[in-house]
């Protein structure tokens, strides 16, 4: 939820159908370029940085380069923090703003903003049943991670495989961040959201459950070449923490 301690960008936004939305922290090394190419993609798109008041000055750096694209919008909050929690509140900055459809990525070119329109393109498949969510996925055929060490691997297929066999969720790469989603489905979900890294496996689960069809494509992912990951113990550990409070909602209601 916006509040007056918040600082954001302009509120003239142009109309829109799709709004690219990537949360940041510490990304100012990544997000020069991340504006560059995701506007690049396609001239109806538009992005919101969401940053949770970064010291290296990533909010300040989008919000002024905002003041000269309007098709780049920025929210830096104040006083709240979390991955889960940012990429919320930037789906609903999105639902009211009247945007259709929101594209979830990471900022630091791990997810290639080339793929974006393959992503739009699997919500509406030729033929077939629309979807809730398209997650662009590493573990179906055609997807490949690059760069990433043994322990990675490790724990991002423990999840997948949790979220797959334990919750119930049919999806392959649940942990995946780069998504399209329609942003009509939140209407519905009951919360509270996880909050951190575990937002991810938390939104297909109650999509799944409210009768929401999922849908992968594969992608590339390419590990970081600029900027540190945020993901620490602490927070490793919080996930761990939601995803068995979901296993516990899924088998004992």
């Amino acid at each position: 939820m916006v509040t007056s301690a918040d600082s954001h960008s302009r509120d003239d936004w142009p109309p829109g159908r799709v709004l690219v939305v990537s949360a940041t922290y510490n990304e100012r090394d990544n997000v020069a370029a991340l504006v560059d190419r995701v506007l690049a993609v396609d001239p109806d798109l538009q992005l919101l940085i969401v940053d949770d008041d970064s010291p290296d000055g990533t909010g300040a750096y989008a919000i002024d380069r905002a003041a000269r694209e309007p098709r780049l919008h920025v929210l830096v909050r104040r006083g709240r923090r979390g991955l889960g929690s940012a990429i919320l509140e930037g789906f609903r900055v999105g639902r009211s703003r009247g945007f259709e459809v929101a594209v979830n990525m990471d900022a630091d070119f791990s997810h290639d903003p080339a793929d974006i329109p393959r992503l739009l393109a699997a919500l509406e498949p030729v033929g077939g049943r629309p979807a809730a969510v398209v997650v662009g996925s590493r573990r179906v055929p055609g997807g490949r991670i690059v760069g990433w060490p043994l322990k990675r691997h490790v724990a991002s297929s423990m999840v997948s495989w949790f979220t797959r066999w334990v919750l119930g969720v049919p999806i392959h790469d649940a942990s995946s961040g780069f998504r399209a989603v329609r942003l009509d489905v939140l209407d519905g979900l009951p919360g509270p959201f996880a909050e951190g890294y575990a937002f991810q496996e938390d939104l297909l689960w109650r999509v799944h459950r409210a009768g929401g069809r999922l849908a992968e494509v594969p992608i590339t992912f390419a590990d970081r070449k600029a900027g540190t990951s945020k993901a620490d113990f602490a927070e490793s550990r919080r996930s761990i923490g939601e995803l068995l409070r979901l296993a516990r909602q899924s088998w004992f209601g």
